[in-house]
């Protein structure tokens, strides 16, 4: 960990009245794999942050910055706003803007941050709050089972998306296609991929899962993999035909033995209607 940074960002924290608590998250934390290029989550929690989302200067306090991008983070219904920074000698820095009143209902568990209970490190508390915080149980991020409903619906989500890719190929609109190809329908397959891969092995609480896909090659079989690898494509519409017709195949394998395991009835006739939907746009 760079301490020196480290110091830096509390420095900079305590010099401001308004900034009561700063909380490291991430993987630095969590005792996972780490390297020179992990980024560095930092929390600041405020009674008012509004000067540092109109004025960048303060980022320069803690060195030369290349590129920032400006986000946000969605928490039980809140968007806070979050500043990503690339520095040009010290690791990228993912600040988030927290007002003190979620701190406080963290505390009392009104609301839980499933991040902190896989790891976290107090890096300033004015005010003794922070470490008040439940410790992590390293439950965070859990890919559970499933709802029926829940299960149906991601299954419906990815035939929706697949329609759509096949609909753009069939007009000619081979940008937008793509875009669909290499967006949602892959959070759909890899979300079926988690639920597979858990199912098999009896939903034990596993770090290496990441439910954004980060560490996927480093728990997904080689069978997996290489058919993963045929569900990517150039940018050509039969290559993009074939990619999409490969996701298809894919996730109805997950999905078909997912369901199995979940003993939930899997709803064929619908799967074959789409399919065939698909192939009748594809001979257009």
């Amino acid at each position: 960990m760079d301490r020196t940074l480290i110091e830096r960002i509390v420095a900079l924290a305590q010099a401001d009245e308004d900034i009561r608590a700063v909380i490291l998250e991430g993987s630095l934390t969590t005792g996972g794999a780490v390297d020179e290029l992990s980024d560095y989550d930092v929390n600041l929690f405020s009674r008012d942050y509004a000067r540092y989302l109109s004025d960048d200067h303060w980022m320069e306090q803690l060195g030369e910055v290349l590129v920032y991008q400006k986000e946000e983070i969605l928490f039980c219904g809140a968007a806070l706003p979050s500043r990503l920074v690339v520095y040009r000698h010290r690791p990228r820095v993912d600040f988030s803007f927290w007002p003190v009143t979620l701190l406080a209902e963290m505390v009392d568990g009104a609301k839980i941050y499933e991040s902190y209970r896989n790891g976290c490190v107090v890096l300033l508390d004015k005010d003794g709050l922070a470490a008040q915080l439940p410790p992590p149980d390293g439950a965070g991020f859990l890919v559970s089972p499933p709802a029926r409903d829940a299960f149906l619906q991601e299954l419906y989500d990815f035939w929706f998306e697949a329609y759509c890719v096949a609909k753009y190929l069939s007009r000619g609109n081979l940008w937008y296609a793509k875009l669909v190809e290499n967006g949602y329908i892959k959070q759909h397959l890899y979300q079926m991929a988690l639920w597979q891969y858990q199912s098999a092995r009896g939903w034990p609480r596993d770090p290496m899962l990441h439910t954004g896909g980060k560490r996927f090659e480093q728990w997904a079989s080689p069978e997996l993999l290489e058919k993963i690898g045929r569900c990517f494509s150039g940018y050509d519409v039969q290559e993009t035909w074939r990619s999409l017709f490969a996701m298809v195949a894919l996730f109805s394998r997950l999905a078909r033995d997912t369901a199995r395991r979940l003993e939930i009835a899997y709803p064929e006739h619908k799967e074959e209607r789409i399919i065939g939907y698909l192939r009748k746009l594809q001979a257009r």
